[in-house]
């Protein structure tokens, strides 16, 4: 048979020759194959439009097929429905990490299979709940009803750094006045909420959002990059698993992983933080770097970072303010006409009302640590005030063995520098939940 609608993979000759007939009665095309070890073969020579699979059987696994479909660009456009008498939990995670579409229990009903096949078929979803839009797709964000009042005036702007440490390879043992959670910051307007990475800061942001009751229909969080400590909180953020909320979760691919792969990873595998499936409304934007429109009023700018990976430095403009998010930044301090990442990342941060940036090392440090990504204090205060002419510095990714009396003293040599060089810029070194508020225009 070519090219029919649904091939059924399963080797029990019951199971597998009723759902042909149900599909049949139906009105489609239904090929059935009882081998696993043929399924791949049958599949790439008959091309159907649905794969109906169960997990359990000799041979190839039904996770090994829809693995084996979805990441071969000539059949990933393949609908695949999982068919198991597996109901945990973990095992749905794990068929939508490999990109199935839909996971359905056995015994199913007989009465409601075919509708659901057509309604996949249809493009309906699989409870996976992850859409993922063009790169120009940010623009189309829109959000119709008003959030929530928060406690904040029209035309504030709130920003609270809720982890700005580097991960260590080994966790500390000693507390720390500045906190050891890592990147994450929350932009807050009256009735929006932006988040700046996911690293074990947007935990406790997540709980604060929760039992406070902020409830922002809609929350964008954009990733930066996918080094583990950006994006190691993501699957532990509350309001993923509250059905009243929409996610818009925005980033940059990376060749070795989507930004839906990552989604994927972080909520639906087996060796997940999490161990639920969320229930919020989440939504994927691949971004380059380009200009944005978030919400009317409301641009973001992206820009890559120097840095390994594929890592972003985001510019938030809302209110008449300009934040710069740049956590992962080398400033090399010396640009040359084949090194102009000093200067562009000048334009792209210039004015900003809060830059946060990179500064992961002491001076004698960096000196030692050159060309790994990160930044010296002394060449990031001097960047901040000459090229981004920004009005106030926070100084963020503190190298994690850094104790608090030397991040002290990072803070007071910047403090030094900036008034021996006669700059208008304030320095911080934020502690955790340190908030910054700005006025902006109403």
């Amino acid at each position: 048979m070519a090219n029919p609608d649904i091939m059924i993979i399963d080797d029990d000759p019951m199971v597998g020759e009723l759902s042909r007939d149900l599909l049949t009665d139906a009105g489609y095309t239904v090929a059935l194959v009882q081998d696993s070890m043929e399924a791949l073969s049958a599949i790439k020579g008959q091309m159907p439009r649905l794969i109906v699979t169960d997990i359990m059987m000799p041979g190839i696994s039904g996770m090994d097929i829809c693995k084996s479909v979805k990441s071969d660009p000539s059949l990933k456009d393949i609908k695949i429905i999982v068919v198991s008498g597996k109901s945990y939990q973990m095992e749905k995670q794990r068929a939508f990490q490999f990109g199935a579409d839909f996971y359905l229990e056995k015994p199913y009903d007989v009465e409601t299979f075919s509708s659901t096949v057509k309604n996949i078929l249809d493009g309906g979803s699989a409870g996976a709940a992850l859409q993922q839009g063009a790169p120009e797709a940010p623009a189309a964000l829109r959000g119709d009803e008003a959030a929530q009042a928060s406690d904040l005036a029209a035309g504030q702007v709130r920003v609270t750094v809720w982890g700005a440490r580097g991960l260590p390879p080994v966790m500390p043992n000693s507390a720390s006045r500045y906190g050891r959670q890592t990147s994450c910051v929350s932009v807050e307007t009256r009735d929006n909420l932006f988040i700046l990475d996911a690293g074990t800061g947007i935990v406790e942001l997540g709980r604060e959002i929760v039992d406070n009751k902020r409830h922002y229909k809609d929350i964008w969080i954009c990733l930066t990059h996918f080094h583990l400590d950006h994006i190691l909180g993501l699957g532990r953020f509350a309001p993923l698993y509250d059905p009243s909320f929409s996610i818009h979760l925005i980033g940059a691919n990376d060749p070795e992983k989507s930004l839906k792969e990552v989604a994927q990873a972080t909520f639906y595998s087996s060796f997940s933080l999490t161990r639920q499936q969320p229930k919020a409304k989440i939504d994927i934007y691949e971004i380059l770097e380009d200009n944005y429109e978030l919400l009317p009023g409301v641009k973001l700018s992206s820009m890559y970072a120097n840095h390994p990976t594929s890592a972003m430095n985001y510019a938030l403009y809302l209110l008449g303010k300009k934040i710069t998010y740049a956590p992962d930044s080398e400033i090399w301090g010396d640009a040359t006409a084949f090194q102009d990442y000093d200067e562009k990342l000048g334009g792209f941060a210039r004015a900003s009302d809060l830059l946060i940036h990179d500064a992961a090392y002491t001076d004698a440090d960096y000196e030692i640590r050159k060309r790994e990504g990160h930044s010296g204090l002394s060449t990031v205060v001097d960047f901040a005030a000459e090229k981004a002419e920004a009005r106030e510095l926070v100084l963020f990714h503190a190298h994690p063995d850094y104790s608090d009396e030397e991040l002290d003293r990072m803070l007071a040599d910047a403090k030094a520098r900036v008034q021996a060089k006669g700059f208008t810029l304030e320095c911080h070194l934020p502690a955790e939940r340190r908030t910054f508020l700005l006025q902006g225009q109403i």
